[in-house]
């Protein structure tokens, strides 16, 4: 210590919290530190609650080290107590979280209740598949009552309760982005999980760049559970198209082709993808139709609507009318108008038609004036609604076709920089690329056409998703 002071140090040997009577479980600090930065380190150190502990002159480091021995000794000794608490009380130890989450629930619960001096009073929904074990349960109190009624006899709208298997789950993430669906209408997820995964597969076809995605899901997993579960969906979609096209990491001379080579086949590529969603958009108008009449009982819309059979009728009669110019003719030109003409009246003459059939008055809900500019200008949306749907899956066969292009012109800059190891490294960092910004680019288109031209025609998700207790 006297060599420090020689030097121009001091040395304090400090003891916190503030209390002049030191004991077992008070921390000991020994400070090194320049003379002249003494009152900066006092003020500090003042401010954090600690005290002096002076050590006595002829203090030396052997017997320092036996006072650290000693303690040392007996914080062991405190550990084993500690541990003999915890191996006693493990199972109270264990159960305090779900006792804090019991009351923390319970208190939630309490908030919702109307009480009084003895009763209380909750009202809930429940799934039927539940509604046993919840009377049991209550029935082995005394005083207690549950009064049960169906849906349809509460003016409150029900919550909707998703029920999907394990390879459809992760698709409610997200269907939910767009809006949970309502009680009275179809869960879409089946549906969206089949047709999002053929929708990235044909945009995204490679082989292994869906490798990469089935990969990287298992890391991703461990951050995003769901997340990571819908990366490898689309991977694999991605790798399966990628052997029907026959690209592996963008080159298309690898592996066989085993149904066609987008950017050799570019009118066919586009004209199909064009026809798959034809296919998506009359199963869409079904479903919707479906919705309307069964679910809704909304006549007026099921039928005469334009997401009806009365916009169904319209855009087949829409898509025949474009074959018969183009001179393909499935069905004859005049039997196309007056299917179109049929549906544009249908559409009109909607509200007053179905009011006749279900014998409602009034006839419109607004001056008949009003009602029919309204439905003229309605026809005119419809019939672009459905042009623009139709011209929105040729980015189907866009995006195959692009993704393949994207590649080979990595491949020329490749080959201009003279190949060798610089041409890989250009080819891999191609790769990179495309893996992470197209892959980003068509994960968002497809869902683009799921949420504005297929969920628009059967979809309102205007509902609210099922809250049990048990997740409070």
């Amino acid at each position: 210590m006297k060599l420090l002071e020689k030097l121009g140090f001091k040395d304090k040997y400090k003891n916190s919290p503030k209390s002049k009577n030191i004991d077992q479980s008070n921390e000991d600090y020994l400070l090194v530190y320049p003379k002249n930065v003494e009152d900066e380190v006092n003020r500090t150190i003042s401010s954090l609650g600690f005290i002096d502990k002076e050590i006595e002159n002829g203090t030396d480091m052997e017997s320092l080290r036996k006072e650290y021995e000693e303690n040392k000794r007996k914080l062991k000794e405190l550990d084993k107590s500690l541990s003999k608490i915890k191996n006693d009380n493990l199972a109270d130890l264990e159960n305090i979280p779900k006792t804090i989450d019991y009351y923390k629930k319970s208190s939630k619960l309490k908030e919702k209740m109307l009480r009084g001096n003895k009763y209380f009073y909750l009202s809930g929904w429940v799934p039927e598949s539940k509604f046993k074990i919840l009377k049991d349960t209550v029935d082995k109190y005394e005083d207690s009552l549950i009064d049960q009624k169906k849906n349809k006899e509460t003016i409150a709208n029900p919550p909707t309760k998703l029920k999907n298997n394990k390879i459809f789950k992760p698709f409610e993430f997200l269907v939910n982005m767009y809006g949970a669906p309502n009680y009275n209408e179809v869960d879409p997820t089946g549906f969206f999980a089949i047709t999002y995964m053929l929708l990235y597969g044909m945009m995204f076809g490679d082989l292994g760049q869906g490798l990469v995605f089935i990969l990287a899901s298992f890391f991703i997993g461990k951050k995003n559970e769901v997340f990571g579960q819908l990366i490898r969906r689309i991977g694999i979609s991605a790798s399966i198209f990628g052997l029907m096209y026959g690209s592996f990491f963008g080159i298309e001379t690898l592996i066989p082709t085993l149904l066609i080579k987008p950017f050799d086949n570019i009118i066919k590529v586009l004209a199909a993808s064009v026809g798959f969603g034809i296919i998506l958009l009359i199963i869409s108008y079904l479903i919707g139709i479906y919705n309307k009449l069964v679910k809704q009982k909304d006549l007026e819309e099921g039928i005469f609507g334009k997401e009806g059979i009365a916009g169904l009728i319209m855009m087949i009669s829409f898509i025949m009318i474009i074959l018969n110019i183009v001179n393909i003719n499935p069905l004859p030109m005049t039997i196309s108008l007056i299917l179109l003409i049929l549906s544009i009246v249908m559409m009109i003459f909607k509200q007053p038609i179905t009011r006749i059939l279900l014998s409602v008055s009034p006839l419109y809900d607004q001056s008949g004036s009003d009602y029919y500019v309204e439905s003229s200008f309605s026809i005119i949306e419809a019939l672009l609604s459905v042009f623009s749907n139709l011209v929105s899956f040729t980015r189907v066969g866009a995006f195959a076709i692009n993704h393949v292009g994207l590649y080979m012109a990595f491949e020329v800059i490749s080959k201009l920089v003279g190949g060798g190891f610089i041409g890989i490294i250009i080819l891999i960092l191609g790769n990179i690329l495309i893996i992470g910004l197209e892959g980003m680019i068509v994960f968002i288109q497809g869902l683009r056409l799921e949420f504005y031209e297929m969920f628009s025609k059967y979809y309102k998700g205007d509902g609210h998703k099922f809250s049990p207790i048990s997740k409070l």
